[in-house]
């Protein structure tokens, strides 16, 4: 294909990239320490908010879940931001994927429900970003 090894590779590295350049867009433009603290901050809702419910205090419940909405949309803010970035990176690549391997068609050693025999570009990207996003993140300490 494009730099002469098989298509399904070509693909591969390419997520790697892609996966590892949102990973560090990610840990660069986030606050980690803030990210940490807020998801403590939402589980401690949750638990408030089950306890209120179990014990049919609705005030309770209505107040912590506010509470729990602003925590959310500082949690939101946060990933706004490499979001943003990683749409341009991703938009420009997708687009040229795309282009360049229009016709591609991975072949699969077994058949699987809805995809039969084959991936297109596309599909082997999702099934592969996947864990190589989960891994990155793992690497590099990011929430």
């Amino acid at each position: 294909m494009v730099f002469g090894i098989p298509g399904y590779q070509e693909i591969l590295i390419i997520t790697i990239l892609l996966g590892l350049v949102t990973v560090i867009l990610t840990k660069i433009l986030t606050d980690q320490n803030e990210i940490k603290r807020i998801k403590r901050e939402m589980k401690f809702f949750q638990e408030k908010i089950k306890k209120a419910q179990s014990s049919g205090d609705k005030d309770a419940v209505s107040k912590l879940s506010n509470d729990m909405l602003k925590a959310s949309g500082k949690q939101m803010k946060q990933s706004m931001k490499p979001m943003m970035v990683s749409l341009l990176v991703f938009g420009l690549a997708f687009w040229w994927m795309s282009i360049t391997y229009e016709e591609l068609l991975i072949a699969l050693p077994i058949s699987i429900p809805f995809f039969g025999s084959g991936l297109n570009w596309f599909w082997w990207y999702f099934v592969t970003i996947l864990p190589i996003n989960f891994l990155f993140r793992k690497m590099l300490g990011v929430e």
